[in-house]
Order: C-alpha cells, then sequence, then structure tokens
C-alpha cells in the first residue's frame, strides 16, 4: 500500500513539473473561438474501426466536452473525471444531452479507462488519435519528456448543435478552470433552490 501511494506522489510530482514548465504554456494559439462549428474531425471510441465525426456527435444536441491530458494520469483518474461523474445527472436535468472526455490516446486505452471509472452511460470516452481535433482547438501540450508524445491541455466546452457556446481552458494546468462549467452548474442550482 506504501509503494502504490509513494508512486502516485512521484508520479503526480513528475506531471505536475513537466506541466508547469514554461515551454509548455507560454504559446497558447486558439484556433476553435465561441461560436464555431466543431470540426469534422473524427475521434474514436472503443476501437479503431468505430470513428466518429464530432460535429456529427454534437449535432442537434447541448452537450459538454472536455479534455484531459492522459488517460489513466492521477490527477485526470482521481479529480477531474470523478467530478464529471458526480455532476452527470444535474447535466442532464439541466437539458445536456451528452457529455465527452477527449484524450490524445488510443481508442483501446480510452475505453479501458472509462471502464474502470465506471463512465459507461455517463461520459462517452473519445480517443483523438492524431492529436487533431487537439490541434485544432489549438490546444497542445508538449509532454513528450514525461508521456511521450504531444498531448492536450485540459479545457472544457459547451457545445449547442455543433457549435461552440463556452470555452474554459486551463492555463497553469491545474485541472480547476476546466471544471468551471461544473462549478457554475452547481451555484446556479443553489441559487435555484
Amino acid at each position: 500500500m506504501a509503494t502504490a501511494q509513494l508512486t502516485r506522489r512521484i508520479t503526480t510530482s513528475l506531471l505536475n513539473n513537466s506541466l508547469h514548465r514554461p515551454a509548455a504554456c507560454c504559446q497558447i494559439k486558439r484556433y476553435l473561438k465561441i461560436g464555431d462549428t466543431l470540426p469534422d474531425i473524427k475521434l474514436y471510441e472503443d476501437n479503431p474501426d468505430n470513428g466518429i465525426s464530432v460535429r456529427d456527435l454534437y449535432k442537434g444536441k447541448k452537450g459538454v466536452l472536455f479534455s484531459v491530458v492522459g488517460a489513466f494520469t492521477p490527477g485526470c483518474t482521481h479529480a477531474h473525471i470523478p467530478e464529471y461523474l458526480e455532476s452527470a445527472d444535474k447535466f442532464k436535468e439541466e437539458g445536456y444531452d451528452l457529455i465527452g472526455c477527449v484524450s490524445v490516446n488510443d481508442p483501446f486505452v480510452m475505453a479501458a479507462w472509462g471502464q474502470d471509472l465506471k463512465a459507461e452511460g455517463k461520459i462517452r470516452m473519445l480517443a483523438d488519435t492524431k492529436g487533431e481535433f487537439t490541434k485544432a482547438m489549438g490546444m497542445e501540450l508538449d509532454c513528450s519528456k514525461l508521456l511521450g508524445n504531444i498531448r492536450s491541455r485540459r479545457y472544457s466546452l459547451v457545445i449547442e448543435d455543433s457549435k461552440v457556446h463556452t470555452i474554459n481552458e486551463d492555463p497553469k494546468h491545474s485541472g480547476l478552470v476546466c471544471l468551471l462549467c461544473i462549478r457554475n452548474l452547481k451555484t446556479k442550482a443553489q441559487v435555484m433552490s
């Protein structure tokens, strides 16, 4: 047990230090803006044969799409995803049809992570296998020293009928800013109560 905790602490420390490098967060280019239609880029669910255009996925729907640095990374697994899972029913009550999680990973890893988190029926686990959607967002994050490749910065989108309604980005890689849509939803619910 102590070994697992130590490994988690070391991994979290390495990941946090890697993601806070000035070179990784200085040049932020956002290509997709509020009001833009989602690009016709395929994301993959469960396996490489199950690709769907992100534009088609959100067509006629109100939803949230959020990005994580990587499947099974400590911060995303223990803090980021659980908030979305806990809020999934509240999102449905507020009229959201779809919650998607995207990461620069392969679809097998995303599917296994979703099963591990018991996300089925709550969050669609989507793989941006080549990082094309991440590049279209302008949210690339150089994690080559720690994770081996370019990954995605943390962000969330509120989408209505394939159009970007809101963008929450996490410039300091804390994992908190991208949860604004959840926190705002909780605040709204408290005000309405």
